[in-house]
């Protein structure tokens, strides 16, 4: 990969950002949760899986356990910080659906889709020459 440290920063904003969202209120008068939230976590920790999956430079099995250790680490630390707030909470269900969408990236990133940053960068510099 070309754009090596580029990746690596917008993955970084990308953690910031969730961390954000994660721990500011959320904005329902009544104190209602979107009913979709644990999908939000699955989908949200598959895509966190699907980035830096493909920005490992070793593909090695025990590349992905490390991948696999770090964001469900990040993902209870959330939990922590949640827990921390008056105004959120720290929920098991969220936890489980953080570790399901990691599993879910795994698979995908099995699948063939580590090489996504490759396949991007060549997009972007193909329309480049022209």
């Amino acid at each position: 990969m070309k754009l090596h440290w580029l990746w690596w920063t917008l993955g970084a904003l990308l953690l910031i950002a969730v961390l954000f969202f994660c721990l500011t209120p959320v904005g329902f008068s009544d104190g209602a949760v979107l009913p979709i939230d644990k999908l939000m976590h699955a989908v949200t920790f598959a895509v966190l899986t699907l980035w830096f999956g493909g920005l490992l430079r070793n593909q090695s099995l025990r590349a992905w356990v490390m991948l696999l250790v770090a964001l469900s680490a990040y993902g209870a630390l959330i939990e922590v910080l949640q827990a921390q707030i008056a105004y959120r909470s720290a929920e098991w269900n969220d936890f489980v659906a953080d570790l399901v969408g990691i599993e879910i990236g795994l698979v995908m990133l099995s699948a063939g889709l580590y090489r996504w940053p490759v396949w991007v960068e060549r997009y972007v510099l193909r329309r480049n020459r022209t």
